[in-house]
């Protein structure tokens, strides 16, 4: 998912070949007392759409409304139904989703659904009810287990089903047939929900964005991230014959009566059920083939289904820019999760989404300063770090959202040097708000994460986790992190996904670097403040110390230039004093290599 970015003014300052925030301390003892393409693919022509977006890189805080119904016709969520990925209940504890089925037919005009959905799952324990997440707007036409009509009963955002036991470690079957009109999304990607829009020309554009909100807002299942289906999903999509119906995995077919047509897509990986993303549009088809570390060959398609008609625009995304990305995730990170399935990316009706296989694309085909796209670059970074590799729970929502940022400026240090990387580590921090931990206690829902931290104190935790490790030890660990494995490039298809916690990741570091990490992490993750270095000049040298937790254990490495000569001194969490010579120039962290407050991050400014 995106971040929630507010345009704050880059700010910093470059001091002996570095960037460094204003607020970094060069200090002269002297001196007063330092301060805290393809060629064969036809296009028709057609009338060139651009998303009606905001035309900010980033966006603030503010709703940026599309295509929302009236009131009337959009009622409010049911409590329970905006919630995802919570507790996870005791019914839905005793099964093991493997496979879900979704027929699907949408008619745009009414903004109507009518589907029947089938899950096939394993139960672990006896069953006597099977409980599924289901927006309960929708009217239910019937439902069965094991091909035989069942009760049912709606308990808030639940959908019980009762029939006799099922037992212990047996295989059954549900099917929920349903009808209504689905929630309309009021700021998609960020409140959940379908996406009702149309293009310049006049045609149905519809996206669905549910990430925050749960698979239960339009079809009937367990929403849960702890359980992907184990052998996918087969999706029949239903449309007026003018529009195609786009989502994850591979096409096998589209029968048409005339007025309809009915696609049928299939993914056979696990996925989590947030990323079952329906697009319906006008869309063209822009294809090039991929050639990665597994495949050999150019077997893997490179596919982006499209509105806009500007041919130059599309193939400078896609056979440029795009491409360019791949080639660099799969250098630095490992191959392409999904290489048995395709590449798959989709222009949408809102900003973006990271649904798998199939990314969604909002982003007008502009370039950040630095010359790539930075929303492609993010979103197609979740599918290593999201979709291939798991959050074990919502309260390690970081390990998406963190890593993929710092995809970013380690990116654009690829692309442009030294600068472009300072400018986007810069630009991150000062959205920083410091509100919660980003990793709290116990059991919270994805609602939980409703700050920028899990994003931008994450990205600055593998800063400087990356220089404490060293970068050798630092990629093992992603890579482990990722493919369980640090030679992911042995791997063959399909990649089998990983399921990680905050603690497993500090586990996988604290091998590879030989040392126990969690002092590291408890800092930066689990605290709600960052650390700050407190520096004071005295007659006999310069007293420093790390503030905020004196009782906890934080053994950070700080490097120390003197009058030009370098040592590295471990700065300790209580009062100690250095000394130094009257006129001695001391430069501290001049690389910044150490996460802390600089002076641009202490108040929490959630809205």
């Amino acid at each position: 998912m995106i971040p929630l970015l507010q345009n704050n003014e880059l700010d910093y300052a470059s001091s002996s070949g570095s960037v460094l925030p204003k607020q970094h301390s060069i200090i002269d003892l002297s001196s007063a007392p330092a301060k805290q393409k393809s060629s064969a693919v036809q296009f028709p022509q057609r009338k060139r759409y651009t998303p009606r977006m905001n035309h900010f890189f980033h966006f603030p805080l503010v709703a940026i409304t599309i295509g929302v119904a009236s009131c009337a016709s959009n009622p409010p969520l049911h409590p329970q139904t905006e919630i995802s990925s919570g507790t996870l209940s005791e019914l839905q504890a005793n099964y093991d989703v493997k496979h879900y089925s979704l027929r699907l037919d949408i008619d745009p005009d009414a903004r109507f659904l009518t589907g029947v959905v089938s899950m096939r799952a394993q139960a672990i324990e006896s069953l006597g009810e099977v409980e599924l997440d289901f927006d309960p707007r929708y009217e239910i036409q019937s439902v069965s287990i094991n091909d035989q009509n069942a009760s049912y009963e709606k308990r808030g955002g639940k959908l019980v089903l009762s029939d006799k036991t099922i037992s212990a470690s047996s295989e059954f079957t549900t099917s929920v047939s349903y009808s209504g009109r689905p929630y309309i999304a009021e700021n998609p990607p960020w409140d959940g929900g379908f996406v009702f829009d149309r293009t310049e020309s006049g045609d149905h554009w519809i996206a669905t964005a549910v990430q925050g909100r749960g698979c239960d807002l339009y079809w009937p299942c367990k929403d849960h991230i702890s359980d992907k289906p184990e052998q996918g999903a087969d999706m029949f999509i239903t449309v007026p014959s003018n529009l195609v119906a786009v989502m994850n995995g591979k096409l096998l077919s589209s029968e048409s009566n005339g007025e309809k047509t009915t696609y049928h897509w299939r993914t056979t990986n696990p996925i989590s059920t947030y990323h079952l993303a329906i697009n319906i549009g006008p869309f063209q088809k822009f294809e090039l083939g991929h050639q990665n570390a597994i495949s050999g060959d150019n077997s893997i398609p490179i596919v982006f289904y499209h509105v806009t008609d500007d041919i130059e625009k599309i193939e400078k995304l896609i056979a440029d820019d795009f491409v360019k990305q791949l080639t660099w995730f799969e250098r630095t990170l490992g191959p392409y999760p999904w290489g048995d399935e395709k590449i798959g990316i989709v222009e949408i009706p809102y900003l973006g989404m990271e649904h798998q296989t199939m990314i969604g694309y909002g982003n007008e085909f502009r370039l950040d300063p630095h010359g790539f796209d930075w929303l492609m670059q993010h979103e197609f970074a979740h599918e290593w770090f999201g979709n291939l590799m798991t959050q074990e729970a919502s309260r390690d929502f970081w390990l998406h959202e963190g890593t993929a940022a710092h995809m970013q400026p380690l990116y654009a240090r690829d692309v442009v040097g030294d600068a472009g990387y300072w400018s986007r580590m810069w630009e991150n921090y000062n959205e920083i708000q410091n509100c919660k931990p980003v990793v709290p206690d116990g059991i919270v829902s994805h609602s939980y994460h409703d700050t920028n931290d899990p994003y931008y104190k994450g990205s600055w935790t593998l800063h400087t986790l990356r220089w404490l490790i060293g970068e050798e030890k630092f990629w093992r660990s992603i890579r482990r992190l990722i493919y369980d494995t640090d030679d992911p490039w042995s791997l063959s298809y399909p990649i089998a996904p990983t399921r990680r916690s905050t603690e497993e990741f500090i586990r996988i570091v604290s091998e590879e670097y030989g040392e126990d990490l969690n002092w590291f992490f408890d800092i930066y993750i689990k605290k709600k403040d960052l650390p700050v270095l407190n520096e004071e000049r005295l007659d006999n040298g310069i007293s420093l110390s790390f503030m905020n937790y004196p009782d906890l254990y934080f053994d950070m490495p700080v490097k120390i230039i003197e009058n030009g000569a370098a040592r590295m001194d471990t700065i300790p969490t209580n009062r100690e004093v250095y000394p130094l010579s009257k006129d001695a120039v001391i430069q501290i962290d001049p690389n910044t290599q150490v996460f802390r407050n600089f002076g641009t991050s202490e108040a929490c400014t959630s809205q």
